[in-house]
């Protein structure tokens, strides 16, 4: 029978778009992509985020999606109660798109939603399927259950019918205790039978599998593994290795992919941040003695064979255009480090933002976020990118 997940290494952070099979690296597909030229060395650019709105509303629960509508309005995914608000821009609340169900309109798992004008679509991964709305009107739906692997993303595409992004299952007729990896692949909503062609393999995330008595196996995430970073958008796919540090893009329907950022090597997991994976894991153990938990976080640690490599990224958005990363942090500092790039990969700026805050979508310098305060009671957040200086 299946094992669970071991999902207790990886930091407490909120994550938009996760895991699962298996390949270790950003491989070309067909050609080889286009390798960035070595830029000079930049001057850092200090941004800041302005608040520009922040909405509080009791109906927020658990917000994994907030984009923009025509007129200033803003639509909010709440998968926590399974619907859409469409508030005006007063925060005020306008329209609820949806409910708990399996009708039309109704959802069971709302994992992502993407809007074109006035129109929204809505990924539902436990029904395996997606629904489109025109505000608040139910149009349609498209089932995704002959797709394989499991949904994550759905993006309106140049011709405006949605892609949906898959990641592929769990492989098993592999060695145990070898960290994999799995790679996501992007389907058409309304050819749901076949995988559009990409110039690159999107890679996703890392897993291992561990033999069990009686021919039983378990799946496990590996210390300070990685999940799938990219971000699908109306013009094609902006993808980071958070392994390595590679970000590429490439254009819907190309045969080339640009190499934004070029693979390093990653340093190991600082010590410090080792002791403290030991001892939340010894803190567990404690709590849950019917478990043999330390076993598993040892396996999680001793899969990597050596030193546990220090991941790079920890999410991306985009709108096409411009891409904001997340940059890893492995200690318990309260601001993470994000970067902000041009479709070329140049650095335009850095800044940080408060641990708690998760930015959500991105377009012309706009970002929609959610925040939670010390009651873990969200907000949702319109934050306007500026320059602050230019370091000297």
């Amino acid at each position: 029978m299946h094992g669970g997940r071991l999902n207790h290494l990886r930091p407490a952070r909120k994550r938009r778009k996760v895991p699962v099979g298996a390949l270790l690296v950003l491989a070309a597909a067909g050609c080889e992509p286009e390798r960035a030229e070595e830029a000079p060395a930049e001057t850092p650019v200090q941004l800041v985020l302005d608040t520009a709105n922040v909405f509080h509303s009791d109906l927020f629960h658990r917000v994994e999606g907030v984009r923009r509508l025509p007129g200033g309005d803003l639509a909010v995914m709440n998968a926590g109660s399974l619907n859409v608000l469409l508030l005006d821009s007063l925060g005020a609340l306008v329209a609820t798109i949806g409910r708990m169900g399996q009708g039309p309109g109704e959802f069971q798992g709302m994992l992502d939603m993407d809007t074109s004008g006035d129109t929204i679509v809505v990924l539902d991964g436990l029904m395996r399927r997606v629904q489109l709305f025109h505000r608040d009107s139910y149009v349609t739906v498209w089932s995704l259950r002959e797709i394989t692997g499991t949904p994550q993303q759905v993006a309106f595409s140049p011709h405006g019918v949605p892609v949906v992004s898959t990641q592929s299952p769990y492989a098993y007729d592999v060695d145990d205790m070898t960290v994999l990896r799995s790679t996501i692949a992007p389907y058409r909503v309304d050819d749901p039978t076949t995988v559009l062609e990409t110039p690159i393999e999107i890679p996703g995330g890392e897993y291992f599998v561990v033999s069990m008595p009686g021919g039983a196996w378990m799946t496990g995430i590996p210390a300070f593994g990685v999940f799938a970073t990219y971000d699908l958008t109306h013009t094609g796919v902006v993808a980071a290795d958070a392994r390595d540090g590679r970000v590429v893009s490439f254009a819907w329907g190309e045969q080339a992919a640009l190499t934004l950022r070029s693979p390093s090597v990653p340093n190991p997991v600082p010590e410090a941040a080792m002791d403290r994976l030991w001892e939340r894991a010894e803190a567990t153990a404690r709590r849950r003695p019917d478990l043999d938990y330390m076993t598993f976080v040892r396996q999680a640690v001793e899969v990597w064979g050596g030193p546990v490599p220090l991941p790079f990224h920890e999410s991306l958005i985009s709108d096409g255009s411009e891409i904001l990363i997340e940059h890893f942090a492995s200690g318990p500092a309260e601001e993470v480090d994000w970067s902000l790039l041009d479709e070329n990969g140049e650095t335009l700026g850095t800044f940080n933002l408060d641990r708690d805050t998760e930015l959500l979508s991105l377009r012309d310098r706009e970002v929609l976020g959610v925040g939670r305060d010390s009651l873990d009671v969200e907000h949702v957040i319109v934050f306007r990118i500026r320059e602050l200086h230019r370091s000297r």
